[in-house]
């Protein structure tokens, strides 16, 4: 048996916006809290939590830990990955879903999905979206899906390497080395396997005006992401935002 637990990554120290995943963004609501309010159902079959630098002025981040009813762990700042084992390693979770704070759009049940994958494949060590490229969606834009990783790959990576960039992005030594780890890709839904030009996670200002305007919409249309993608191909006033920041922030 093993157990699934869902770690959500979070931290105020953004160089391009601070603490932009506790600012207002729609409703008088954090991204933080709307990410958050997600998990709601989730949260009855899977432990979730939010992992955190071990930093004073991310002390505040506990307190939505507590106010939405879900576990906290705090761990170093520079090495996520460690943050990652050792938060895995002290609720005792062998397999994660791993979520990352910035993407108020994140679909829930794409995470559903993906946790039905991993029990149908319970040998894998990876495994989420990719585009039409094959690239992994954690290194598009895109910014709707999660992935999972066990603990024990990632345990793996820890010993193997001590690249900076692998012990910062977590996951990015697993499906840069196929010949390592057993991972799975499923095509991401047609609406953006394709696309270049959507653009849903949050960096700096202008992504954060952009998709707190676009979040109402999106909420209009009972949080319909179809129905909003063809929303923005209407309207140029969200989709070239995107299209700025896509090739300012190109990974």
């Amino acid at each position: 048996m093993y157990k699934i637990g869902i770690l959500i990554q979070a931290r105020l120290g953004s160089s391009r916006l601070p603490k932009k995943i506790v600012l207002p963004f729609y409703d008088d609501k954090s991204i933080l809290d709307i990410l958050l309010e997600k998990f709601d159902q989730l949260k009855k079959r899977y432990p979730v939590i939010l992992t955190t630098p071990n930093n004073s002025e991310d002390n505040i981040l506990e307190n939505y830990a507590s106010k939405h009813q879900i576990d906290f762990y705090r761990g170093s700042e520079s090495d996520v990955l460690k943050r990652f084992i050792d938060t895995a390693r002290f609720y005792e979770i062998d397999v994660i879903v791993r979520v990352c704070s910035d993407n108020p759009f994140l679909d829930i049940d794409h995470i559903t999905d993906l946790i039905e994958i991993y029990d149908k494949n319970k040998l894998l060590d990876y495994c989420s979206y990719k585009d039409n490229k094959g690239v992994p969606v954690i290194k598009t834009h895109i910014g709707l899906f999660a992935e999972i990783v066990t603990l024990a790959a990632l345990e793996k990576t820890h010993k193997e390497t001590q690249d900076i960039i692998y012990r910062e992005h977590v996951t990015n030594y697993i499906y840069s080395h196929p010949q390592k780890f057993k991972i799975h890709l499923k095509n991401a839904f047609p609406e953006v396997f394709c696309r270049k030009d959507l653009r849903f996670t949050i960096d700096d200002i202008d992504d954060f005006e952009n998709l707190s305007e676009l979040y109402g919409k999106y909420i209009e249309m009972d949080s319909n992401i179809f129905k909003t993608i063809e929303h923005i191909d209407c309207n140029p006033f969200y989709k070239l935002p995107m299209i700025k920041n896509i090739k300012k922030y190109s990974k």
